[in-house]
């Protein structure tokens, strides 16, 4: 039996350590500050429903925007929830639909347990796929949220229009774990932990494996793929980018490189994030 590669080793800056562990246990993708407030995020429409493919995996979610508008699909990182996409749904320009997804094992989506699969990740997103009037879905994913929606267009290429691509991991020869991150999977410990540290923790561990099953189908990817990233991103190498551009073959990425960022792009740096989705949305129309 082959057994799954570990993560090399390594001692995560002590400050982003700290940010990511705090903020995490508030359920959140860390550490991030979104415009709305509580009224206004609680004012966003939540919906749940089942997966499909699945008798026990429930994912809920927020949308707001155009009904039978072109649909944009957020998912977040490793933890995170819906909520931070709300600046992004209180902003849905007329005619589309912004949804964003708790992710399996994170927010009000279930199991409580963490899913490492990529595939059953990017199962849960599937039925937000629909095509409306023409026009296929956008998918947007944040760090190992970009493995997501990487893997949602390998494993239904019809079915989506286009990706962008935020802080994304994808080079499993980048995973390098915290020395913290195995002794957090001990029981006594993993029982003291919250359940999104708990099953960040879990995914983390497995991201590697999962890449590397990922690698070598990335060159089936033909779709517009846009892609940010932060040069003094600490969390997820800017090395990222350069393997994705190996690896997809068939594509011409449209890339931005923010020279001051760090990973957490979508908060800070929104006007960036707003234009690269206008230009994606662009190039998918000329495809449509």
């Amino acid at each position: 039996m082959i057994k799954s590669p570990l993560p090399r080793m390594r001692l995560l800056p002590p400050w982003h350590a700290l940010k990511v562990f705090f903020s995490s246990l508030k359920g959140r993708n860390a550490p991030i500050k979104t415009v709305a407030g509580d009224e206004q995020i609680g004012d966003i429409e939540r919906q749940s429903l089942r997966v499909p493919s699945s008798m026990t995996d429930v994912v809920s979610f927020l949308q707001m925007g155009t009904a039978d508008g072109r649909r944009v699909i957020f998912v977040h990182g490793t933890p995170g929830n819906a909520r931070g996409w709300a600046d992004y749904l209180l902003n849905a320009p007329p005619g589309y639909l912004h949804i964003a997804v708790d992710r399996l094992g994170y927010g009000f989506s279930q199991p409580e347990h963490a899913v490492v699969s990529l595939k059953r990740q990017a199962q849960a997103v599937v039925p937000f796929l629909q095509e409306i009037n023409g026009q296929k879905a956008i998918l947007v994913g944040h760090s190992s949220g970009g493995s997501v929606v990487l893997q949602t267009a390998l494993d239904y290429p019809d079915s989506v229009g286009g990706l962008l691509l935020l802080a994304g991991a994808f080079d499993p020869d980048l995973e390098e774990a915290n020395w913290l991150q195995p002794i957090g999977r001990l029981k006594p410990i993993s029982r003291l932990l919250s359940r999104p540290i708990n099953n960040a923790n879990q995914e983390l561990l497995g991201l590697k494996g999962e890449l590397l099953a990922q690698s070598d189908r990335l060159h089936e990817i033909s779709i517009p793929v846009g892609v940010v990233h932060g040069a003094m991103d600490p969390l997820v190498p800017i090395a990222n980018l350069s393997y994705l551009e190996r690896k997809l073959k068939n594509v011409s990425l449209d890339k931005l490189v923010l020279k001051d960022a760090d990973h957490f792009i979508p908060w800070h740096s929104k006007t960036s994030v707003d234009a690269a989705l206008k230009r994606l949305i662009d190039r998918v129309r000329r495809t449509e």
